[in-house]
């Protein structure tokens, strides 16, 4: 192992590809967030993910004030430890906000969300490669089954996929964090129940975390 005082020593990297981690973590506050740096990785997100967890919501969209609130300060307070990574829809939105504003902010003009987290896909497994640099390992937080899925069908990459659920158990377990020992039952009451009554959060799949190693 390379010693973390060698000048070439590289650290690893923690890709957050999608809103939900981010939104679940809120839910028990700002200290929750912070457990995003405690495993001393370097921490990305997409310029989408940052742009969904933060925006102001459409109508229809979760009204979460006190969250997205919470969230734009941690993004503001932390903005020189987290790096984001550009994407052409990320860059598209941009663009089209911009003119929005130009044209004076008309509510009905106001480019639509809808379906960009879709399009985003193949924009993050790029950014996955552009994080990434030769040899480095990387911890890959998301509760997406699509990023998932995708994830796992990617070559050369020295990954751990994890949902938020197993994060926050192995800032538990590996880093001794006591408080996130009840910060699952915390989201759970958080999240709410969906009509079906379930929870809102999604619960860690049962082969979390994944861990891939494809280096030869």
């Amino acid at each position: 192992m390379t010693s973390s005082d060698d000048p070439h020593h590289r650290k690893p990297k923690l890709l957050i590809p999608d809103t939900a981690p981010l939104s679940l973590l809120a839910m028990a506050g700002d200290d929750a967030l912070d457990w995003l740096f405690v495993p001393g990785a370097e921490v990305w997100v997409t310029d989408m993910v940052k742009e969904e967890a933060t925006r102001e919501p459409d109508p229809g969209d979760d009204q979460r004030s006190k969250q997205r609130e919470c969230l734009k300060e941690w993004f503001d307070r932390n903005r020189n430890r987290i790096g984001i990574q550009k994407t052409t829809e990320g860059e598209e939105y941009k663009k089209a906000m911009l003119t929005w504003a130009l044209a004076g902010k008309r509510p009905e003009l106001k480019p639509s969300w809808r379906g960009r987290g879709e399009r985003s896909i193949q924009d993050v497994l790029r950014a996955v490669g552009k994080i990434l640099e030769k040899d480095e390992g990387v911890i890959i937080l998301t509760d997406d089954e699509r990023f998932r899925a995708a994830l796992k069908t990617m070559d050369g990459i020295d990954m751990d996929l994890m949902a938020t659920q197993s994060f926050i158990h192995m800032i538990e377990s590996r880093f001794s964090v006591k408080e996130a020992g009840h910060a699952w039952i915390v989201i759970r009451e958080a999240a709410g129940k969906n009509e079906a009554g379930a929870s809102r959060a999604p619960e860690a799949p049962e082969d979390d975390p994944v861990f891939i190693r494809t280096r030869k």
